[in-house]
């Protein structure tokens, strides 16, 4: 049966609507319309509305014509031709033909690309060809079956639905083709997970190894567990990144003796070195000792918050209050180092800011006691002094502060101090020791500069002859070199004679059940290089009670920050006690203060501190000097 004759369109350039053209060849009415077109395009603001009208009216047209097949799929030449003549295994012929000539021609730009478009090398393949062979063949056959049921349609002869749906399927073979993955989220989470499992296990052994239970111990004592398990539930990524970095488990030894985290960053940066940057970060991500949150915190550097640490300085400095005169009549002494310095002017004693003992430390050496009254902990006690240069200053010659300006105190050096400090504590320390060995000496001396030095015991019998001999002066004031030191001469000594403790080969000596507590009394004067590093590993530390007694100038504001830094390591760490001593000083008064924090049990008193054989003499003040 012949086909109806159908009347040619053409179509409108405006609205894209078929017009049908005059049998003569006229073209008036195209261009009467065409120019309407353009008109209501101008003039009426509300054309978007009246083209969703438009389009769905040509979107009909084509539908039909679609569905009729007037066109071929791949070439779009025109099916309704007289070469065809209605018959349908030559319109079919002609679209298997043109198939086969876009699949030979693999390398020619394929007639559906717009010109403006350059399309990826990839695309030009065989097989993406054969993909859209495939995908244009199944559309072919579905319109030819009457079989669309999409809706709107294109001029290609696919469905806008079906179109989308090729264009989504074409896109995941291109990036399977690069290496991509189409995992959801919550996949690619879970194996970010798994990954970082995997991770902490050749890293820490297996769950239940001393290893992870050393680790677990560090995540417990920094107060770090909650974040870093919500890390690794919601941030994956992040939580493999930190624990690639160290900053999930102690520091390691070589680390330690390479000094790497005490490297100093390029100037102006916001961090001076790794360890304060690894120190801030467990600061302001972990809680505070009772639980609570605190605000941000940052660092503050004397190259650009140099007002700011001068200002925070001087308020503290003006907290000072003179000590009780009552209190003062009954501690003075006239062996105390000033009174006999013929270059120190003042016979007055200085000025103090009052010491703060938080509750959490309060708390802490009360459960400390509690173990060590009912026998199930006990107590060790040793000795870390400062021996680096800046201790040998003679503050009446002049002391350079960081911010370049020299200021003059009336005091001694602050070697001085400390040696008149120690020689009074041995006098109640060595007594106390020899209660659990009764054969012990002295207590064990570490000193530090830029190195750490253990010198052996000291005891009061002949103190003036080790200290002369065995104390070297000088060097930068690195604290964690003698803290290692402190630690590997603890441990080698429980080791040894108790059996406590154990050596890891990456983390050094770690605790054992039942090894007893080590009390450290620390003297030092300003900030070390490296007390950053120093206060991070004391916020892992759970066997090591330590005690900081920060000597230092009268009325310096740089003397008052480093005070305000080492107030906010006791704040943060129960296990850490603070006390300033700086000025002409009460001595017997900071010795009962230093020791109730060194001996939670048993700590001397009044009428022992008072001892007339345990004070020094005017006459028998030691020779040497500092300076």
């Amino acid at each position: 049966m012949d086909s109806q004759p159908q009347m040619e369109e053409d179509e409108c350039p405006v609205c894209k609507i078929g017009i049908p053209l005059s049998k003569d060849g006229s073209t008036t009415a195209k261009e009467a319309h065409i120019a309407s077109c353009i008109e209501s395009r101008m003039t009426d603001p509300g054309h978007h509305a009246n083209d969703q009208k438009i389009y769905a009216k040509r979107a009909a047209q084509l539908e039909h014509s679609v569905t009729d097949e007037n066109e071929c799929p791949v070439c779009y030449a025109s099916l309704l031709s007289k070469e065809f003549d209605g018959n349908e295994a030559a319109r079919h012929a002609h679209v298997a033909s043109c198939l086969e000539r876009n699949d030979s021609s693999s390398t020619t730009q394929p007639q559906y690309a717009p010109p403006a478009y350059e399309r990826p090398k990839n695309l030009r393949s065989g097989k993406l060809s054969k993909d859209l062979k495939d995908s244009k063949s199944f559309a072919s056959t579905s319109k030819s079956n009457g079989d669309d049921k999409s809706g709107t349609t294109v001029g290609n002869g696919l469905s806008l639905q079906s179109q989308e749906d090729q264009e989504v399927s074409t896109l995941r073979k291109w990036f399977s083709a690069l290496g991509g993955d189409s995992k959801t989220p919550m996949e690619k989470k879970q194996q970010i997970m798994a990954k970082a499992d995997s991770l902490m296990s050749d890293r820490w052994g297996p769950p239940g190894s001393q290893r992870r239970e050393m680790v677990a111990r560090y995540w417990a004592a920094t107060r770090m567990f909650d974040h870093w398990m919500f890390l690794h539930g919601q941030h994956p990524r992040q939580f493999r990144r930190y624990l690639e970095k160290g900053y999930m488990e102690p520091i390691p030894t070589a680390m330690v003796m390479a000094r790497t985290l005490a490297y100093l960053y390029p100037e102006g940066s916001y961090y001076e070195t790794p360890a304060e940057k690894r120190l801030y970060y467990l600061l302001n991500n972990g809680m505070m000792p009772d639980g609570s949150r605190h605000a941000t915190i940052r660092p503050l550097n004397i190259t650009r918050d140099r007002y700011t640490i001068i200002r925070r300085g001087n308020q503290r400095n003006a907290r000072q209050v003179p000590l009780d005169p009552k209190v003062l009549a009954d501690y003075m002494s006239p062996g105390d180092v000033f009174q006999s310095d013929k270059q120190i002017k003042s016979h007055d004693y200085s000025q103090q800011v009052p010491n703060t003992v938080y509750e959490t430390r309060m708390k802490a050496l009360h459960e400390f006691a509690e173990g060590i009254l009912h026998g199930t902990d006990h107590l060790e006690t040793m000795l870390l002094i400062d021996v680096s240069g800046s201790m040998t200053w003679n503050p009446h010659s002049g002391i350079p502060g960081p911010d370049g300006i020299t200021r003059y105190h009336d005091q001694p050096s602050n070697i001085r101090l400390v040696e008149h400090l120690v020689r009074r504590v041995m006098n109640h320390m060595l007594p106390r020791a020899q209660k659990e060995h009764p054969h012990q000496r002295g207590i064990d001396v570490v000193t530090f500069s830029s190195y750490g030095t253990y010198i052996g015991q000291l005891s009061t019998t002949n103190f003036n002859r080790d200290w002369q001999s065995k104390v070297r002066l000088g060097g930068g004031t690195q604290v964690m070199q003698g803290w290692q030191k402190v630690k590997a001469t603890y441990f080698e000594h429980q080791n040894r004679d108790y059996g406590h403790g154990r050596f890891d080969t990456d983390f050094g000596w770690q605790p054992t059940p039942g090894m007893p507590k080590l009390s450290l009394l620390v003297f030092l004067d300003g900030e070390a290089t490296d007390m950053d590093e120093f206060e991070l590993e004391l916020l892992g530390e759970t066997w090591a009670y330590v005690t900081i007694a920060l000597v230092g100038m009268e009325n310096c504001p740089h003397h008052h920050s480093h005070a305000i830094e080492l107030e906010r390591v006791a704040k943060f760490n129960p296990h850490v006690g603070f006390f300033d001593v700086h000025g002409r000083v009460c001595e017997r008064l900071i010795v009962q203060d230093l020791l109730g924090a060194v001996y939670p049990v048993d700590p001397p008193i009044y009428e022992e501190i008072l001892k007339p054989e345990y004070d020094l003499k005017p006459d028998e003040l030691p020779a040497y000097s500092g300076y």
